[in-house]
């Protein structure tokens, strides 16, 4: 029953997919990163079926992309581009860490956020558009591309539990701060299956997009230290955004010249 409720309580922090309502245990929120990456299967699989199965990939190709890109942002709504748009404006400041801090929590949107999300939105329509119309997209391609909602959710939830922590409260602390070793083993566990299976559906595609995923986990570390000294609940949206962007637009690459 505990995993039920744990499941639960992901599906409410990070999704807009109604679930029961109960009263939470003290250790139901320190799960929830642990089955966080259930919630990129859920945006994955629709992904593949309107792109894949017929007669939903008989739809005009524009109205194809449109919605593969509206899908992740029905299901969570929007919760991660908003962590994407506060860390963007933050970064935009070019203040001290102190002051980059405190933007985090502004609830206001500031014109760099804006023109971010906006820059970013067109360079995935741009990925999603070559991978779309490329006659040589099958399933195993689209395997590869609704597998990276599920590895972005996976490297997340890693990030938030092994790398340090910008602040001593928020929600992200508040997740992290119990159970580690067990979100850091079941996160990996969950990295693993992905990562293998987008690889077995397709080798080439599998790793590069893999890669992708690694070395920007890597650069991500080193910009979160140095901009904010640790990361937060809206860098966590703001890796999630931009690493799923960056592992399509590879994908799209992958694809044009192979």
């Amino acid at each position: 029953m505990k995993i039920f409720r744990w499941i639960a309580v992901a599906f409410s922090m990070y999704s807009k997919i109604p679930m029961p309502v109960f009263e939470w245990k003290e250790d139901d929120m320190s799960y929830s990163l642990a089955f966080f990456p259930l919630v990129g299967i859920v945006i994955g699989i629709p992904v593949i079926v309107i792109n894949a199965i017929a007669p939903f990939n008989t739809l005009p190709a524009a109205v194809r992309i449109m919605l593969t890109m509206l899908i992740p942002l029905i299901v969570t709504g929007g919760f991660h581009a908003d962590g994407f748009m506060d860390t963007e404006d933050a970064l935009n400041s070019y203040a001290p860490v102190e002051k980059k801090l405190e933007i985090l929590k502004d609830p206001n949107i500031g014109a760099f956020a804006v023109i971010s999300l906006l820059k970013w939105m067109l360079v995935y329509a741009a990925a999603l558009t070559a991978i779309l119309l490329n006659e040589k997209t099958d399933f195993r391609i689209l395997c590869v591309l609704g597998g990276g909602f599920v590895v972005s959710r996976s490297l997340s939830g890693l990030t938030s539990v092994l790398f340090r922590k910008a602040k001593k409260d928020g929600m992200l602390y508040e997740e992290t701060r119990q159970n580690n070793k067990a979100l850091t083993v079941i996160s990996f566990i969950w990295l693993v299956a992905a990562a293998a299976a987008m690889i077995y559906a397709l080798p080439v595609c599998g790793t590069a997009v893999i890669l992708t995923f690694i070395l920007y986990t890597i650069y991500y570390r080193y910009r979160i230290y140095k901009e904010f000294g640790g990361v937060t609940g809206d860098t966590a949206g703001f890796f999630l955004t931009t690493a799923e962007i960056l592992s399509a637009t590879v994908l799209a690459v992958i694809v044009y010249v192979l």
